[in-house]
């Protein structure tokens, strides 16, 4: 099965970027949670790696009218 078209924020592959990526990404990272299926799709930021500064960065784009995931690709 093919995957959706990758959506830089989405790291939970729901398709949606909202909170629950934020957490997503705050349990791999915190809690041994799974990995995403797209580790790019995670690297809101695009610094190359995902961890609590791509969930913080989701809350402000969600919450705060924050920038914009930005489009590694």
């Amino acid at each position: 099965e093919a995957l959706d078209p990758l959506l830089t924020g989405d790291a939970n592959a729901d398709q949606v970027i909202d909170v629950g990526d934020a957490v997503y990404i705050v349990n791999y990272v915190f809690k041994g949670g799974p990995p995403p299926l797209r580790p790019a799709a995670a690297d809101v930021n695009c610094d190359n790696r995902v961890n609590v500064g791509d969930a913080v960065y989701i809350v402000h784009y969600v919450f705060d009218s924050g920038p914009a995931p930005c489009n590694g690709l």
